[in-house]
């Protein structure tokens, strides 16, 4: 037990929801004329495409009907648009979701003072056979006569708010299925050796009737061995609306589908029951070997108690469970025995994911976590030509879907595997260091994101997810003979301009965008003694965001990445020619310093000793995972404590959820990025900004471990249900009345979302918390000072976490309090749960001020879970 421990709130009072402020105002909607001239050609076409389908499916297999998938793109949102869809027989509504930052046309913008600005729409995807669309067009041809809706055509007048607002109607098309997911890219990479067989994903729309997905899937499979492949594997999942195959295509037919002017021949790139078609095995890890050193110290330090069950679980490569780092330390789950063809050599980024959850960077000589940690292989070596600059890596099999496997590694985790129990049950958080390289976040919800949102929610498990690396060149604007002259700390701030110019090239990868993960970026620091190399470049100052990361934002514009961790220093190689404007990254197949040292493979068979220096934000990622294996016994140790039962209310992830984020700072790079990028004219959207690369800030782990005399963390928890909320209230420090001196109150709150699959809102619960009320009170003009990731964002995710500090002093008196009043609200329809949620609130002050607030607050603490006790026992 800490000497200051962390301090439990008494359970809080009923209050009322609070109240939200509704959104802005959208685009004017338009009148029949003027839609009747911009859509009427565009239906007639889609009428056209109708009959033409229907007399050529004449001579197709029985047990299909002529259908197309059609897209509306609207200006701003029509509410209940899922409802009137249903009410039109023959149509099924497949998905939704918002598009950002429309630009203006003469038709739709939003008028702000004397400008026209760009707006936020929406994407609908429906499935129309020819009678819906008939229906559509008597709908349409209403409306546009100016006629009444009669009875009948009540239930459907949200039609109306439709054809006003419909900026363009089309179909889902060759180009929205092929040309722009990175499959045609990675089918001309691998057409360079590859000469047989290319591998693909197909992603099917979900149909909610099992016969018309069988219906789709067997048609799909036809059209694919019509052109010589094959179906390797199937994997449906209707928990979050996903249904995809695994195929294999003869090159012939690949290269007649890389051929623009041909692929639209193809039957099965037209097949109306495909989504997309997206790349195989691109969800890979990659370590750099070329030098290795043995570790300088031996590790002697104590096996965690095999009787103690793992509660962090890495999915990722088989370690080298040898390795001196590793041995008696790793609860291995192989089911699938990829270990079988897993040359030890090869055993690469799970070895560094696995040395960097138990020890952290091995330069450092730190403690081990205190208890085994599960690994589930999911990926497995894949060798390519020599020439590429990575030849052996580590991905998913091609023939595996990996949304599939993952699903079938954390139902075997938590629910068993056929006959056999559950083979992780005291998990609470899983590491997933390693993301989809073609799928960048393009504002929809991946598969992947969407099945860790879901399991997050069904076994109440947190994700900690890698927000990805971006390795392209920066572009300097300028010659590499100008900026050479600057000094380091002027050439940081020029790359970092140049970085965050280019954020739509850095966007997260797949899956970090989920909403009930958390999401690492990697800052700049490492415990390595070395330096970077003679005539290379240190981009970025020691310990600020990696010039590697992938930026945000989130899904719904929520705060991504969540926070940043120590990731391992980053160099550029000095450019050889004066006149050049970009700056690289070393060649990948090159180890180098300064960096993360973790254990690897050695070169020799039987070497367990090595080590190599490495940095991204896996590493990151890994990092904040050991940090959750050090605070699971502090919440062992509070539930011993008195109130302690309010943490077995909660389940563990929510808690580590909050705590971890909970020691999230901006800090001094919050400090230097604002006097960087400010102009005249960003004022009022800077920090939006700031928040797409620093999130919450670095997390310092320490500082939520425990206590000290002058920073106090009180846990607090509970559950609520629509429309209701609880207030907590955290006793201020009577010697702090009247001292003037810097003060911090930091307030976390946490939860996990229940999901809705075909809801562009995707989670169905909201909570948050309102400004803390005190006698210390919170604003622009008052004692504290929000800082930090932008107020609005905050609330966008399933994460809250505000920081205010300030200097002035307050009067208070002894049993004055901050009450902080956490409500909840329905978001995507319909929410029946009650929704786990914790909270983390921190009073810190300057240590000069000369207080034991730390004294003070816990005796006050303790008296009303005493009262509260009391209370509940008469």
């Amino acid at each position: 037990m800490a000497e200051r421990p962390l301090l439990i709130l008494p359970e809080p009072s009923v209050a009322a929801r609070a109240k939200k402020g509704g959104g802005g105002s959208g685009p004017k909607p338009l009148g029949p004329d003027r839609q009747g001239q911009r859509l009427g050609p565009r239906l007639a076409e889609l009428e056209a495409a109708f009959e033409a389908q229907r007399l050529t499916m004449q001579t197709t297999a029985a047990g299909l009907v002529p259908e197309q998938v059609l897209v509306l793109e609207t200006a701003g949102t029509v509410e209940d648009f899922i409802k009137a869809v249903k009410q039109v027989e023959g149509f099924e509504f497949l998905a939704e979701f918002d598009e950002e930052d429309i630009p203006p046309d003469d038709d739709f913008f939003v008028k702000k003072k004397d400008a026209q600005e760009g707006y936020r729409g929406r994407v609908y995807w429906m499935l129309a056979n020819q009678q819906a669309f008939r229906q559509l067009l008597n709908l349409w041809g209403v409306w546009q006569r100016g006629e009444a809706f009669n009875k009948s055509l009540k239930v459907l007048a949200n039609w109306r708010n439709v054809f006003s607002l419909l900026r363009d109607i089309r179909p889902w098309s060759v180009r929205d299925r092929l040309e722009e997911t990175g499959v045609l890219d990675d089918w001309r990479n691998r057409m360079e050796w590859e000469r047989e067989m290319l591998p693909c994903e197909i992603e099917l729309w979900f149909r909610s009737d099992e016969g018309q997905r069988a219906a789709a899937a067997n048609h799909v499979r036809t059209q694919v061995q019509e052109l010589g492949g094959e179906i390797v594997s199937e994997a449906v999942i209707a928990d979050i609306y996903y249904h995809a195959l695994a195929a294999r295509l003869p090159i012939t037919a690949v290269q007649t589908l890389l051929d623009a002017d041909r692929r639209s021949a193809v039957a099965l790139v037209q097949a109306e029951q495909i989504q997309f078609f997206r790349a195989s095995g691109q969800m890979a890890g990659r370590i750099t070997v070329d030098q290795v050193s043995p570790l300088t110290e031996l590790l002697e330090k104590p096996l965690p108690d095999p009787t103690r069950p793992p509660v962090v679980a890495l999915l990722d490569g088989l370690p080298l469970q040898s390795h001196r780092a590793l041995a008696g330390r790793l609860s291995v789950d192989d089911p699938d025995d990829f270990g079988v063809d897993y040359e030890a050599r090869y055993r690469l980024h799970g070895t560094a994911m696995a040395s960097l959850i138990i020890w952290g960077d091995l330069h450092a000589s730190s403690e081990p976590i205190p208890q085994p940690l599960y690994v589930r292989p999911i990926m497995q070596p894949f060798a390519q030509p020599e020439w590429v600059p990575t030849p052996t890596e580590e991905r998913v099999s091609e023939g595996i879907l990996i949304v599939d496997l993952i699903h079938r590694a954390v139902r075997r985790m938590f629910d068993g595997d056929g006959q056999e129990p559950p083979s992780a049950p005291n998990v609470a958080v899983i590491n997933l260091s390693i993301g989809i390289a073609d799928r960048s976040f393009d504002g929809t919800m991946s598969p992947l994101a969407r099945l860790l949102d879901w399991l997050s929610w069904r076994y109440g498990v947190l994700f900690l997810v890698s927000a990805g690396n971006h390795g392209r060149p920066v572009e300097i604007g300028q010659p590499w003979s100008i900026l050479a002259t600057a000094s380091p700390e002027e050439i940081h701030e020029h790359i970092t301009k140049a970085i965050a110019a280019e954020t739509r090239h850095r966007r997260l990868l797949s899956p970090s965008e989920g909403m009930n993960v958390l999401t690492i970026g990697a800052t700049h620091e490492d415990h390595d003694p070395a330096t970077v190399r003679q005539n290379w470049i240190d981009p970025a100052k020691f310990g600020f965001p990696s010039p590697i990361n992938a930026h945000g934002q989130g899904y719904k514009r929520s705060v991504k990445p969540d926070v940043l961790a120590p990731g391992g220093r980053v160099a550029f190689v000095q450019p050889l020619a004066n006149t050049a404007t970009k700056l690289e990254l070393p060649d990948p197949r090159i180890t180098y310093k300064p960096g993360q040292l973790v254990a690897t493979p050695g070169p020799t068979p039987g070497d367990v000793t090595a080590t190599v220096p490495t940095r991204g934000t896996s590493n990151a990622t890994a990092i904040l995972s050991r940090g959750a294996a050090f605070l699971s016994p502090v919440l062992d140790e509070l539930r011993e404590m008195e109130g302690g039962h309010v943490l077995d209310q909660i389940p563990d992830a929510v808690w580590l959820k909050a705590l971890l984020v909970h020691g999230a700072r901006w800090g001094e790079a919050g400090n230097a990025y604002r006097m960087l990028f400010q102009t005249p004219d960003n004022g009022h959207k800077l920090t939006e900004h700031l928040t797409r690369f620093l999130g919450y800030g670095r997390v310092e782990l320490d500082s939520v471990r425990e206590c000290t005399a002058t920073r106090v963390t009180a846990l607090a928890g509970g559950r609520l249900a629509i429309d209701t909320g609880a207030e907590h209230r955290f006793p201020l420090p009577p010697s702090l009345s009247g001292q003037r001196g810097w003060r911090s109150l930091a307030v976390t709150l946490t939860w996990m979302t229940p999901i809705h699959p075909l809801n562009h809102r995707w989670r169905r619960a909201h909570l948050w918390f309102t400004s803390p009320q005190s006698k210390l009170p919170v604003g622009s003009d008052e004692h504290l000072q929000r800082c930090g990731a932008d107020w609005m964002a905050v609330q966008r995710g399933t994460v809250q976490h505000e920081v205010f500090e300030g200097e002035k002093a307050a009067a208070f008196v002894d049993g004055d309090e901050i009450v902080i009043h956490v409500s909840c609200r329905e978001d995507a329809k319909v929410l029946i749960d009650t929704i786990p949620y914790a909270l983390a609130i921190t009073l810190e002050v300057a240590d000069a001020i000369g207080i034991d607030i730390y004294t003070e607050i816990r005796a006050r603490v303790l008296n009303r879970v005493r009262v509260a006790a009391e209370g509940a026992s008469t």
